[in-house]
C-alpha cells in the first residue's frame, strides 16, 4: 500500500505539468472507463442513461459528456446504498465521509481505497507543495467535525455497515508516517484555546474556514501576538472574499491561499503561489460550468458540475454541486497544464433573486457588505423578493459601522425596489460553518444570473 501511495504522489506530481492535449487524452480515457463502470455496476446511472437512450460507447470524448444527464445530490443520497453504490463494493471496506449539510442536509460519501490514496497524495503532496509547504512540515487543520447524525437518510443504511464502516479513520500509510506532524482541532473550540495550541505546536501551514480564521486573527490581536512569521495560511470550506483575504493577510502577516473542494467529490481546485486562479484537479475530475443546461463560456458565471474520474465505489457523473463558478481560458504562469477556475462565487441556493428576475451571486453581496467601513462580521439574509436584512455582529470594543454607506453600497447592486434593514447585535462564537449570505427565496430552475 505504501508503494502505491508513493506512486500516486509521483503520478500526480507529473500530471500537473502535462500539456493540455496530453491531459485531455488522460481525462477522456478515464471518462470512458468510469462511464462504462457506472453503467454496468451502479443502478442509478443505468436507469438514467437508459432513459436518455445512451450507451457507454456513445461517450468517447469530452464533448460527448454533455450528452449525459445531470445528477443531483438528492438522487445520489436517496440511492444509498443500493442504487448509488457500485456492485461489488463492501461499504465496510470503503472510506466513509460526510458532507457538512450546510445546504440540503448531510450526505454520506464512500470512497474506494484506491481513490482515497489518490486524495491523500493530492492533499498532502501536490496541494501543499504548490504553496511552498513540504509534506513533512507541520500542519494544523481547523475543521468541521461533529458526531454522525442519525437522520432519516442515514437510517436507511444497514446498521451493521454504519457501525463497522471504516469512515475517515483509515488515513493511509503516508498519513500514519506523518502522524505527529499533522494535528486537527474542531472549529467548535474557542479561538483562544486554538491559538494557544497553535503557538505550542508551531505549524508551517494553518488550514481553516475564513470565518474561523478571522476569529483566530482577532484572538491574536487581543493577546498581542504579532502575526505568524514565516507560516502559510490556507482557507477552505467557505467562500473567501477579497476583503477577508486582505484582513487575514494583514493580521497574520503572511500569504493566504484558497482552496475549493468538497467531500462529495474529494478534490477540486486550488491556488499555487502565483495566485492567478484555481488549478483544477483535471486528472482526477472533470469540472464544467453550465448556464441554462449548456456549458458556459470562459468568463461566464454558471453552476459548477463535476464528474469524478477515480471513485469507483460511489461514482458521481455530471453531479450538480450547487456552487457558482467562473472558468478561465488562460493558464497560470507557473507552467502547470491544469486548467483554471477563475473564481468561486458562492452557493446557488444563496443567490439573491431580484424582482426583475436577476440573480446576484453571494460573492457580489459579500464584496458590497464587507467593504463598508466598520463592518467585521455580518449576515445578509434575503427574507423575500423585496426585503433584505443585514445583521451586523460586532464586539463591544469595535466602533459602529457606517450604516448609511452600507445601505448605499447594497443599493447599487440590489436596486431601489428592495428594502434593506440593518440591525446590530453582539458577537457570539460560531460553532459550525458560517454562511454570511443566505437567501430564503426559491428561484427558478434556470435562473438568469447577472452579477
Amino acid at each position: 500500500m505504501l508503494r502505491r501511495v508513493l506512486w500516486y504522489c509521483n503520478e500526480l506530481s507529473r500530471n500537473q505539468w502535462l500539456g493540455p492535449e496530453k491531459l485531455r487524452r488522460l481525462q477522456e480515457k478515464r471518462l470512458r472507463e468510469i462511464v462504462s463502470h457506472a453503467y454496468d455496476s451502479v443502478p442509478l446511472y443505468k436507469e438514467k442513461f437508459d432513459a436518455q437512450g445512451i450507451k457507454p460507447e456513445d461517450i468517447r470524448s469530452l464533448e460527448d459528456l454533455r450528452k449525459l444527464p445531470f445528477t443531483t445530490k438528492q438522487e445520489v443520497r436517496e440511492g444509498i446504498p443500493h442504487r448509488s453504490i457500485a456492485r461489488g463494493f463492501d461499504l465496510r471496506n470503503c472510506i466513509r465521509a460526510s458532507t457538512s449539510g450546510t445546504s440540503g442536509g448531510p450526505m454520506p460519501v464512500f470512497y474506494d481505497k484506491r481513490f482515497w490514496d489518490y486524495c491523500q497524495a493530492a492533499w498532502i503532496f501536490r496541494k501543499q507543495w504548490a504553496i511552498g509547504v513540504e509534506p513533512w512540515q507541520k500542519v494544523l487543520v481547523i475543521e468541521y467535525s461533529a458526531p454522525p447524525k442519525r437522520d432519516q437518510d442515514l437510517s436507511r443504511e444497514p446498521a451493521e455497515e454504519r457501525r463497522e464502516s471504516r469512515g475517515r479513520e483509515s488515513l493511509g500509510p503516508i498519513v500514519r508516517l506523518l502522524r505527529g506532524r499533522r494535528r486537527s482541532v474542531p472549529l467548535f473550540d474557542d479561538a483562544n484555546q486554538v491559538l494557544t495550541h497553535m503557538l505550542r505546536f508551531d505549524p508551517k501551514l494553518v488550514r481553516g474556514s475564513p470565518s474561523y480564521l478571522r476569529l483566530l486573527a482577532e484572538a491574536m490581536a487581543d493577546r498581542g501576538v504579532d502575526g505568524l512569521a514565516n507560516k502559510v495560511v490556507r482557507t477552505e470550506g467557505e467562500l473567501t472574499d477579497d476583503e477577508t483575504r486582505r484582513y487575514l493577510e494583514s493580521s497574520f502577516k503572511c500569504r493566504v491561499f484558497d482552496e475549493y473542494s468538497s467531500w462529495d467529490f474529494g478534490n477540486g481546485a486550488w491556488e499555487c503561489t502565483r495566485r492567478e486562479g484555481y488549478h483544477i484537479d483535471a486528472d482526477m475530475l472533470i469540472m464544467e460550468v453550465v448556464r441554462g443546461g449548456e456549458q458556459a463560456s470562459a468568463g461566464e458565471r454558471g453552476e459548477i458540475v463535476v464528474t469524478n474520474l477515480l471513485n469507483y465505489a460511489m461514482p458521481l457523473i455530471r453531479y450538480r454541486v450547487g456552487d457558482i463558478g467562473i472558468l478561465d481560458d488562460k493558464y497560470c504562469s507557473c507552467g502547470r497544464g491544469l486548467p483554471l477556475l477563475k473564481s468561486i462565487e458562492g452557493r446557488m441556493a444563496d443567490c439573491f433573486a431580484l424582482p426583475g428576475g436577476q440573480l446576484i451571486a453571494p460573492r457580489t453581496i459579500m464584496t458590497a457588505v464587507q467593504g463598508s467601513p466598520g463592518v467585521s462580521r455580518y449576515q445578509a439574509v434575503q427574507e423575500s423578493m423585496s426585503q433584505v436584512r443585514i445583521q451586523l455582529m460586532k464586539r463591544k470594543s469595535e466602533p459602529d459601522a457606517d450604516n448609511e454607506e452600507l445601505v448605499a453600497r447594497c443599493r447599487r447592486i440590489l436596486g431601489e425596489d428592495v428594502g434593506i434593514e440593518v440591525s446590530n447585535t453582539e458577537r457570539t462564537n460560531f460553532r459550525a460553518k458560517f454562511r454570511p449570505v443566505i437567501s430564503k427565496v426559491s428561484v427558478a430552475e434556470e435562473p438568469r444570473m447577472t452579477a
